[in-house]
C-alpha cells in the first residue's frame, strides 16, 4: 500500500489561528472551536496608532474652542474623538512645554485642563 496525501477542506480562526475540519460541511460554524469567537472569520481591524503631534493637536483644537474654560480629559477626550481612556504622562508633560497647558486641581480634586489665551 502506497502513502498518498488527502487534502481536506477546513477553517482557520481570523483570530487565535485555530484550524479545523468541520463535523457537517454544510454549514458554516458559529463561532471557533477552540476560543469561542463568533468573529472566527473576520480579521482583527488594526489598532490605528496615533503620533504625538496628532494628539497634541487634537487636544489643543479642543481647548481653544472652549476658550477661557477649563476642561475635564473626560470631556477633551469625548470632544476630540480620541481613543485613549487615560492621556499619556509623558505626553501630557511635553504639551506643558509645547502647547502651555495648564492642569490645576479644582476643589473636588478634579484636574482640569486649559490653554492660557
Amino acid at each position: 500500500m502506497g502513502r498518498v496525501p488527502i487534502t481536506v477542506m477546513g477553517y482557520r480562526c481570523e483570530r487565535c489561528g485555530w484550524e479545523w475540519v468541520p463535523r457537517d460541511e454544510s454549514q458554516e460554524p458559529k463561532v471557533c472551536p477552540k476560543c469561542k469567537s463568533p468573529y472566527w472569520n473576520k480579521p482583527r481591524k488594526p489598532a490605528a496608532a496615533m503620533s504625538y503631534e496628532e494628539f497634541r493637536d487634537k487636544v489643543k483644537a479642543v481647548l481653544v474652542a472652549a476658550t477661557g474654560k477649563s476642561l475635564t480629559w473626560t470631556e477633551i477626550r469625548t470632544q476630540a474623538k480620541l481613543p485613549q481612556k487615560w492621556p499619556n504622562n509623558q505626553w501630557v508633560h511635553r504639551m506643558d512645554k509645547d502647547i502651555n497647558l495648564i492642569r490645576e486641581k479644582d476643589k473636588d480634586g478634579i484636574i482640569r485642563w486649559k490653554i492660557p489665551i
